[in-house]
Parts: C-alpha cells; sequence; structure tokens
C-alpha cells in the first residue's frame, strides 16, 4: 500500500480509476486509509500535490477516527459494555432463563432478558436480534409522538411515517409527503431527535436545502446547528453496532 510522507505525517492511500468522473475527490476509509478516485492517471507528484492541499482536513478526519475508535462506548454487544441510549451511554447486562425476551431501562444499564437458555457464544447472538428489535419500536413510537407535536407546531401533515434501517442516513422526506427516520437516533439525544424531526417536516414547507429551508428550521430550532454538528461528529458512533 502507497504511503506518502507530508510533514512528518503518514498518509495510507488507493487510486480507484474511475474514467465517467470529471474531478478528483478524496474520501477517507476505514483504517485511515484515503481513496483517491481520478478520471485519469496521477504522478507521484501529482498526488503528493493534492494530498497536501487536503492536509488539514485529512488530519482533521484522520484524528476523528482514532477518537472513534478509542471510544469504548458502541463498541462491543457484550455485558460490562456501553451502549448509548436517548444520549446516555448505558451498560449492557444480560439476564438469561428468561420467561420471554425483554429490554428494561434503568439510570445507567439496559436489562436485556433472554427466554431460556443458550450454548455459549450464542447469548450475544440473541441478546442483539431483541436489542435491536426493541430499539427499532422505541424508535417508531418515539417518532411517532415527536412527529405528531412539531407537525401541529410547524403546521404541517406528513402522509405516511416510516422508521428505516440505514447506516448513512438519519432522515428523509419525499415529495408526496411520506418521512422516514433511521431508528439508530433513538440512541442519540432527544434533542437531536427533535432536530431531525424538525428538519424532516421543514421539507414539507421547503423541499430543499435553501437558505429558505434553513431559516424555517432555525425558527423552530435556534440552535439547530449544534444538534447537526452533534450527528456529524457521533454519526458513526451510531453505526458502528447492531
Amino acid at each position: 500500500m502507497p504511503t506518502i510522507q507530508i510533514d512528518n505525517f503518514a498518509i495510507n492511500y488507493i487510486i480507484r480509476l474511475d474514467k465517467r468522473r470529471k474531478t478528483i475527490q478524496l474520501k477517507l476509509l476505514p483504517a485511515a486509509l484515503v481513496e483517491i478516485a481520478t478520471p485519469g492517471i496521477l504522478t507521484a507528484d501529482e498526488i503528493a500535490q493534492i494530498l497536501t492541499a487536503k492536509k488539514t482536513w485529512l488530519t482533521k478526519r484522520i484524528n476523528k477516527l482514532a477518537s472513534l475508535a478509542g471510544n469504548p462506548v458502541n463498541q462491543v454487544l457484550a455485558p460490562g459494555h456501553k451502549l448509548l441510549y436517548k444520549g446516555e451511554p448505558r451498560t449492557l447486562t444480560f439476564l438469561p432463563g428468561g420467561v420471554k425476551a425483554d429490554v428494561a431501562v434503568k439510570p445507567q444499564e439496559l436489562l436485556i432478558t433472554l427466554p431460556g437458555t443458550f450454548p455459549a457464544g450464542e447469548e450475544t447472538a440473541m441478546a442483539a436480534k431483541i436489542l435491536k428489535t426493541w430499539l427499532i419500536n422505541e424508535a417508531g413510537a418515539q417518532f411517532l409522538d415527536k412527529t405528531r407535536h412539531w407537525a401541529a407546531v410547524i403546521g404541517v401533515r406528513p402522509v405516511r411515517i416510516a422508521i428505516k434501517d440505514q447506516k448513512t442516513r438519519w432522515g428523509s422526506c419525499s415529495s408526496l409527503g411520506n418521512i422516514n427516520y433511521n431508528w439508530r437516533i433513538i440512541m442519540a439525544p432527544p434533542i437531536v431527535a427533535d432536530y431531525l424531526v424538525i428538519h424532516e417536516l421543514c421539507h414539507l414547507l421547503e423541499p430543499n436545502h435553501s437558505a429558505k429551508f434553513w431559516n424555517q428550521v432555525g425558527r423552530f430550532m435556534p440552535n439547530y446547528k449544534e444538534c447537526r454538528r452533534w450527528l456529524t461528529d457521533n454519526g458513526k458512533l451510531l453505526s458502528r453496532i447492531l
């Protein structure tokens, strides 16, 4: 794997030729690997110039990846490890031998009841299935309540509300008035969930991301930029488990 040294900072990269492209694009992949998508072959000097020009951006993103890797929350699904729920890291506790599957929320814990008994190594898979189903149901109830509340405040009427299982998209609003939410936002602070609901409902007023749209969002949530920043900084944290 080629590596380039820029001001004592080693950057690993790969080249992806894409003749359909008109411009060069950089993408940071897992393990701090930089992908350079280019329509044509690049010389070593050209690669050095491209990466040097983006050094500040790359350094910031690579450091953020390192910080994420060192954060134990949402890292491992096992007893004693922590999972975010409504913005709070809670310790996972497995309770095997229960009558039925269940999840109970405590101030600092998520208690997962596993029905029956399981061979060694299978408890985690069952706990993951139970927890994900529960979180999706919790997200459905939360977003239904929040959408009803904010729709009345904003003065709009969404046609349909759905919960989706997506890795990178937090929400969407179709031209027909159908709104989708990513269930993983149940792990974010409630104010971030409110922001997402307001964001999608405001698309019923302005179906774009123009200045008028952001003015509408700001009317109902003046501090929306803080919520956007939280998602930017923690989005990968929500998506790396379950």
